[in-house]
């Protein structure tokens, strides 16, 4: 599927709910409602599982506002379907998502709905679910190795494509010979942070921008206050600066604090980052923060639970992977953003 590559497309704010899957449509048994993965919105489809399943769900670490977000959209969905979960929270360590998911695999799960918090790292947990046969359903991170049912969410490396296509606009409305810009990293060796990045330096050097970026680069793991500090020391010495991204937006609102402190709003512009919070979204509107890319939460969390019911209740044949597309958002398609971040979120 190809990124979104520019803001302010009309028809952008209409495919936020479109899903792309690499397969056809997913037969559902006679007992439950069909459920349709290439309809818009499919996880939204009402659904009762044939029994009360139990499904361990292993997340990255809830702590980052997406994750609880994604964690909410689960929930809901498990109740709904009449299913059981049983939730762990690797908080971001591969040694404690292991141990989590062998102790899930002790209470007996009937599936695996993975968040692996490492690319590579994460097969041992695959690995262990594959020797105890149980299946394995990954949701908004797909990891490496072993075998799985399905993966249901976005393709990270387009968050970043589409993060390195607004910083390319930028140098061509700036027009100056070089930029200086600030990017807040999310956690050292976090699989979307990787890629995030990659998608970002990767598009830059294909427009021949590689080497006309100044960067300043910190981690900030993911934090609004661990970034809003460390931005803060970052200007205090140095204010020229012409921008700043982030991976997460929960950062670059850490970061719009430190620039309102220091009386650089509109100087150092708030260019973009990744997620759609509502209050990102409010910044938009109000002109503080230039833009986002949005992804869904609930499309992720719901689908993922949906699909892993589904695949109990009998569909052996779901698309191997169930992608749901981020959506570039600037001023131009806000407002259609914010009804549905405003639902997800529980603002």
């Amino acid at each position: 599927m190809k990124a979104l590559g520019s803001l302010g497309i009309a028809a952008s704010a209409a495919l936020f709910m479109f899903v792309s899957v690499s397969g056809g449509l997913s037969p559902m048994a006679a007992h439950a409602e069909y459920v349709n993965v290439n309809k818009a919105g499919w996880w939204l489809t009402p659904y009762k599982a044939t029994k009360e399943w139990t499904i361990g769900v292993s997340y990255t670490d809830t702590s980052i506002s997406y994750i609880a977000a994604l964690q909410k959209a689960v929930q809901a969905k498990a109740k709904e379907m009449g299913v059981k979960i049983i939730e762990v929270d690797a908080k971001n360590d591969t040694n404690v998502e292991l141990a989590n998911v062998e102790s899930l695999l002790q209470q007996h799960i009937d599936l695996l709905l993975l968040e692996g918090a490492s690319l590579k790292a994460s097969v041992a947990s695959i690995e262990a679910a594959n020797k105890a046969n149980v299946p394995v359903v990954h949701f908004n991170i797909l990891a490496e190795g072993g075998h799985y049912v399905t993966f249901v969410g976005s393709n990270q490396i387009e968050s970043g494509i589409d993060m390195g296509n607004q910083i390319v606009k930028l140098y061509k409305q700036l027009g100056k010979p070089k930029l200086k810009g600030v990017y807040m990293r999310g956690i050292a060796g976090y699989i979307t942070d990787e890629i995030r990045n990659k998608g970002v330096k990767d598009t830059l050097a294909k427009a021949d921008l590689g080497d006309k970026i100044e960067w300043t680069e910190q981690y900030a793991d993911f934090s609004r206050a661990k970034a809003q500090s460390v931005a803060e020391s970052i200007l205090a010495k140095s204010q020229d600066y012409d921008f700043i991204i982030a991976n997460g937006d929960d950062m670059i609102l850490g970061a719009l604090g430190a620039v309102k402190a220091a009386g650089l709003l509109g100087k150092v512009l708030l260019y973009t980052s990744v997620d759609g919070l509502p209050e990102t979204l409010d910044a938009i509107k109000a002109g503080e923060i230039v833009s986002t890319i949005f992804q869904n939460p609930e499309g992720q969390g719901e689908g993922g639970i949906l699909a892993a019911a589904m695949y109990l209740d009998g569909d052996k044949d779901l698309p191997k992977e169930i992608l749901i597309p981020f959506v570039p958002t600037d001023k131009s398609n806000v407002d259609e953003i914010i009804k549905i971040a405003d639902r997800v979120y529980g603002k």
